[in-house]
């Protein structure tokens, strides 16, 4: 009786022991087709990104490459008779349109690249939609903005209309050609004008040129334009529209990049270097581009033709069916144009098409 006791016993741990070895052989040889598994994977991936980049090189290689993205930011409100508010019958409205395009052919030996660039907003606002004339006081001169001598006076306030006043206005449009040297580096040609839509040229500026273009393989979507034999011509604001020519050197780069999670941020940094100190004399002008005039006498500066722009737009794409949210700061200066630092922001929805 006990030597069969002993037997089952041995038996027993006979079996639970060579389960174990099964179960572990079993998890040896999973965790071994795995790493295999991930290998593979990883080559996968490899080829993956290697097809991609053919398709995107074929693609460009292929002919012409166009895009058009569009930001629209609003804003409207009223309020009536609300007590909570500092002006309890007001109305504001606000609307900002942008719109960037490209179109660019680029080969082998040969590169044709355009874009244009365009932003107008528009603003109304009213203070106090019931009461036009407003009685000036030493509580509330500075609220509108005026002088502590205004105090007693009256004025219209009748505010503005929807979206009547212009607050915004921006459109910038270049052609960049190049014949390739190397393939980094090409010699250039470049058109690029900088004005507004609905005053074109008045002011604004038209640039000329030709020179060198780098385009570094290690750096995709930079683009460095150097062209020391640009022409450049600059007009004023204003009815007397004068205008001022010289030669210079015109340098531009602009670069975009995509970071995880489909945001693109963009820059484009242009300025114009005249060879000579030249300077025009023009009137000087107020915020509303009115001459200023001290004691019937026009006053006058001396403007030269430097100038500089620089752009920079943050897009996150595709947060709802294609649409995103997009960011545009922009700065400029222009002795020609404003005695001071231009600067504009647009923040609205995007679409890209």
């Amino acid at each position: 009786m006990i030597k069969k006791l002993t037997l089952l016993v041995l038996v027993c741990l006979s079996v639970n022991f060579l389960q174990a070895q099964t179960l572990e052989d079993l998890k040896t040889k999973k965790a071994e087709i795995e790493g295999m598994q991930s290998a593979k994977q990883g080559e996968a991936d490899a080829l993956q990104g290697e097809i991609d980049g053919l398709k995107k090189e074929i693609e460009i290689l292929s002919g012409w490459q166009k895009g058009l993205s569009g930001l629209v930011g609003l804003n409207f409100g009223t309020s009536n008779n609300w007590a909570a508010n500092a002006n309890r019958n007001s109305s504001s409205s606000t609307l900002n349109i942008g719109v960037n395009a490209f179109a660019n052919n680029i080969k082998e030996k040969t590169f044709w690249r355009n874009t244009l660039v365009a932003n107008v907003a528009w603003q109304g606002l009213d203070n106090d939609t019931e009461d036009a004339e407003i009685q000036v006081t030493q509580e509330n001169f500075e609220t509108f903005g005026l002088s502590e001598s205004q105090i007693g006076e009256s004025f219209d306030n009748t505010g503005t209309d929807f979206l009547s006043d212009r607050n915004t206005d921006l459109l910038i449009g270049s052609s960049l050609w190049g014949y390739r040297l190397t393939p980094d580096f090409a010699l250039s040609g470049l058109g690029e004008f900088n004005s507004s839509v609905f005053n074109f040229l008045n002011p604004g500026s038209l640039d000329v040129g030709f020179g060198v273009t780098w385009t570094p393989h290690q750096i995709p979507n930079l683009v460095v334009v150097v062209h020391p034999a640009t022409y450049h011509i600059g007009w004023t604001a204003g009815e007397s529209k004068q205008n001022l020519g010289l030669t210079g050197a015109k340098v531009k780069a602009t670069y975009s990049h995509e970071f995880p999670g489909g945001i693109v941020w963009s820059s484009n940094l242009g300025a114009f270097f005249p060879y000579s100190n030249e300077e025009l004399p023009i009137d000087e002008l107020d915020s509303a581009g009115t001459p200023i005039v001290v004691d019937g006498i026009p006053q006058i500066r001396n403007a030269g033709a430097f100038e500089y722009t620089w752009i920079n737009s943050l897009n996150i794409a595709n947060i709802w069916n294609g649409v995103g949210v997009g960011f545009t700061y922009g700065m400029r200066k222009s002795d020609l144009e404003s005695s001071g630092l231009q600067r504009y922001t647009a923040l609205g929805l995007t679409y890209g098409f």
